[in-house]
């Protein structure tokens, strides 16, 4: 009888949940979904796994992408890189199924197409080297940092089903409609920022930049560290989504590869010798440099241009040790739903040597310049400034943006605080001096997409059973968009 009775419950509440558009209030809330904070006696997932989780963004997105499973033309499986930028030259290409890792530094793919008798000059319209070479990181000096460029570009998918990985260069996608890059891991495209002491302004080395494009989906990827950012939106950037991925910003051998050369070289490095003098080991400074600086910036300057159209949805993300910039917003909307963002080692790290002249930003979500951000059922934990909503220094409230945050958990060294951002004396408030503008979308009156809302006591749980990041997905068929869930 006590099992009937839970199963009842739960199915009242999956009734409730699925389906519900997201009521976009102006400052009091309408997804109102009837939740416990606590669980009752069963556990969500108990059933076999829902892979209809992942059949649409539920996102931005999901009003522009669309199914893939039926295109039988312009299919390409690749299994090196002179094979992908070969079926990135095909304009009528509208599948890139990678099979297996693909290091696309400069160096790297000049020499494989030179021992093919082909010319790097040949390829530009789909890559080049990038502009600002590496300057330091003893590896990416032998590989060089590649861009690769997916441009004027319609209806095109680039797909691992073995989640391959991806080195050593940044994307970018420019004037192109309904983009899907699906199940597979970035990384080794950061050095350490000696000329600029930290400030990481120089290499302009994203993972992907957007501009002048529309339906953008971004499923199941895990991120290493950028030298820059990781997803930036410049002009007329509309309908994105990031779902279902990892931000692993933790130490590893690319890290220490870097480490260990400036302690080779300390003389030649005056900055980084200046933290060694302070008393930093070079350990924490693998662990420090660990850290991802900059997260996405969505409307890329001051005052910029077109960013007014800039939508993007952020869902079922795990990121650990993120600095600054989840994500930061000029202008545009931002929905965020079910994310972890847990910076406990960068405030550790900060506390160990808060005494020293090593740089720390620890903050979350960053609305300017009327931007709006609405965040619900998420968690975010021991980031100690988790709203800023003005980051310019002329206090003209036009650089103000607005924020609402919704059922959501804020975990702090000294308290655990669960609610809203409308709530009295809540602690999801902006730590600024600037005052708070009323919460609006700018595009739209309402969430208009299908989503669903579970309650943030199981997203941990949910992560463990449903993994974010690359996959292998038994029978999963990446291809397949239920363009109905939207």
């Amino acid at each position: 009888m006590k099992q009937l009775i839970v199963t009842i419950v739960f199915l009242m509440t999956v009734i409730i949940l699925t389906g519900c558009e997201g009521k976009l209030p102006t400052e009091e809330p309408t997804i109102t979904p009837s939740i416990p904070t606590e669980p009752i006696d069963s556990q969500p997932n108990e059933t076999p796994l829902d892979l209809s989780l992942f059949e649409n963004s539920f996102g931005f997105s999901s009003l522009i992408v669309t199914n893939r499973s039926n295109i039988d033309q312009g299919y390409y499986e690749v299994e090196n890189e002179v094979e992908f930028l070969n079926a990135l030259m095909d304009q009528d290409t509208k599948i890139i199924e990678i099979k297996n890792d693909l290091n696309l530094g400069s160096i790297e793919v000049r020499n494989m197409l030179e021992d093919q008798q082909l010319n790097l000059e040949d390829y530009r319209p789909v890559y080049r080297a990038h502009s600002r070479q590496p300057l330091l990181h003893p590896i990416l000096k032998e590989t060089g940092v590649g861009l690769v460029r997916i441009v004027l570009r319609d209806n095109l998918t680039i797909f691992s089903k073995n989640g391959s990985t991806i080195r050593h260069a940044s994307f970018l996608i420019d004037g192109s409609t309904n983009i899907v890059i699906r199940n597979l891991e970035f990384a080794d495209l950061w050095e350490w920022d000696e000329f600029g002491q930290g400030g990481y302004n120089r290499n302009d080395w994203d993972y992907f930049t957007v501009e002048k494009s529309n339906g953008i989906w971004f499923d199941h990827l895990t991120f290493n560290q950028a030298y820059d950012g990781i997803i930036d939106a410049k002009e007329h950037s509309e309908n994105m989504t990031l779902s279902w991925s990892k931000l692993n910003f933790m130490p590893n051998d690319f890290i220490k590869a870097q480490i260990e050369y400036l302690e080779e070289n300390i003389e030649d490095n005056p900055y980084y010798k200046s933290l060694r003098e302070q008393g930093i080991t070079a350990e924490d400074l693998v662990i420090y440099s660990s850290f991802q600086k900059k997260g996405f910036n969505l409307g890329n300057t001051t005052d910029g241009e077109g960013f007014e159209t800039i939508t993007m949805t952020f869902h079922h993300l795990e990121v650990f040790n993120l600095m600054d910039r989840m994500p930061r917003l000029r202008k545009g909307d931002v929905h965020i739903y079910h994310i972890i963002v847990d910076n406990q080692d960068v405030l550790n790290l900060r506390s160990k040597y808060s005494n020293t002249s090593l740089g720390f930003v620890n903050q979350g979500l960053v609305p300017t310049e009327q931007g709006a951000i609405f965040m619900e059922h998420s968690i975010f934990k021991y980031i100690t400034t988790p709203i800023k909503n003005h980051q310019d220094s002329n206090p003209d409230s036009k650089y103000t943006g607005s924020y609402l945050v919704r059922n959501s958990e804020l975990v702090l060294s000294h308290r655990t605080y669960f609610g809203s951002s409308t709530d009295f004396n809540s602690l999801w408030v902006h730590t600024n001096p600037e005052p708070a503008i009323g919460f609006q979308l700018r595009n739209y009156e309402e969430i208009p997409y299908q989503y669903t809302l579970n309650d943030v006591y199981f997203l941990p749980e949910t992560f463990s059973i449903y993994p974010t990041g690359r996959q292998v997905i038994n029978d999963f068929d990446w291809l397949y968009i239920d363009t109905n869930l939207h």
